[in-house]
C-alpha cells in the first residue's frame, strides 16, 4: 500500500495541468541556477578577502626584514610593494565576479520573472523574482540615488582596493632602513693593567640603542691630560 504521502503527492499531480506542471518544473530548475550563480559570487568575494589578508600578513612579515630597494631615486619599503601588489588578483577577482558570474546571475533572473509571468497566467501567484529585483536596490537618502546590485559590488571591492593602496603606500614610504652601526673607539684595560683600545657600536639614533661605556678599573692609575699653559 502507498503511504499518505506518497498518496497526497499523486493526487496534486493528478489535479494539476500538464502544462503548469512543466512551467513549474522550468521555474524550479531557474531558481536552482539562480542559487548556483549567487554561490558562486559569494565565494569569489570570499576568496577576495582571503588573498587581500594574506597579502597583508606578508607585508607585514616584510616590515621585519627591512628591505628597501630604490625606484627613481627614492627608497621604497618592500613591504609596501607586497600590500600594493594585492591590488592585482583583486582586479582578477572583479573581472570574475562582475563581468562573468554576475552577468550569468541577472540573465537567470531575468529568465525567472518570465517564467513567474507565465505561472501567474496559469493562475499561480509566484513573485520571487520579481520581489527580490524590487527590494534589492536601496536609496542614499542625501541623494535620493538608488544603488543596485552592481553598485554594492563597485562599492566591495572599490572599498578594499583604497584599503590596500593607502595602506601599501603609507608603509612604502613610511618604513626607513635602520642606519648602520658606526663603530666608535674607546679605552678598555687589560688583565696586566694596560690600556688598549677597543671598538664599541655607536647608539643607532631610530632605535634608541643606548652604548654601553667602558667601567674604569679601579687599580689604573687614570691619566691625567698635563694642562696647557
Amino acid at each position: 500500500m502507498a503511504s499518505q504521502p506518497e498518496k497526497a503527492k499523486a493526487t496534486d499531480a493528478a489535479a494539476t495541468p500538464p502544462l503548469a506542471a512543466g512551467q513549474i518544473e522550468i521555474w524550479k530548475k531557474i531558481v536552482d541556477v539562480q542559487q548556483h550563480f549567487n554561490d558562486l559570487e559569494l565565494r569569489i568575494r570570499n576568496f577576495a578577502l582571503i588573498v587581500s589578508g594574506a597579502f597583508l600578513g606578508l607585508g607585514g612579515y616584510a616590515i621585519k626584514d627591512g628591505g628597501v630597494i630604490q625606484f627613481m631615486g627614492l627608497e621604497v619599503s618592500v613591504a609596501g610593494l607586497v600590500v600594493i601588489s594585492a591590488v592585482i588578483p583583486l582586479i582578477s577577482f572583479y573581472f570574475m565576479d562582475r563581468l562573468w558570474y554576475h552577468r550569468l546571475l541577472e540573465g537567470s533572473v531575468a529568465a525567472g520573472i518570465k517564467a513567474e509571468e507565465a505561472l501567474r497566467k496559469l493562475g499561480y501567484e509566484v513573485h520571487l523574482g520579481s520581489q527580490i529585483s524590487e527590494k534589492s536596490p536601496f536609496t542614499v537618502w542625501w541623494t535620493n540615488y538608488q544603488v543596485h546590485s552592481r553598485g554594492k559590488m563597485d562599492f566591495f571591492y572599490l572599498l578594499l582596493v583604497l584599503t590596500l593602496l593607502v595602506l601599501g603606500s603609507g608603509l612604502a614610504f613610511g618604513i626607513h632602513p635602520r642606519s648602520s652601526q658606526i663603530v666608535q673607539p674607546s679605552m678598555a684595560t687589560t688583565d696586566n693593567g694596560n690600556t688598549s683600545e677597543v671598538t664599541a657600536p655607536a647608539p643607532n639614533k631610530e632605535s634608541g640603542d643606548a652604548v654601553e661605556k667602558p667601567v674604569a678599573n679601579p687599580d689604573t692609575p687614570e691619566m691625567v691630560k698635563p694642562k696647557s699653559e
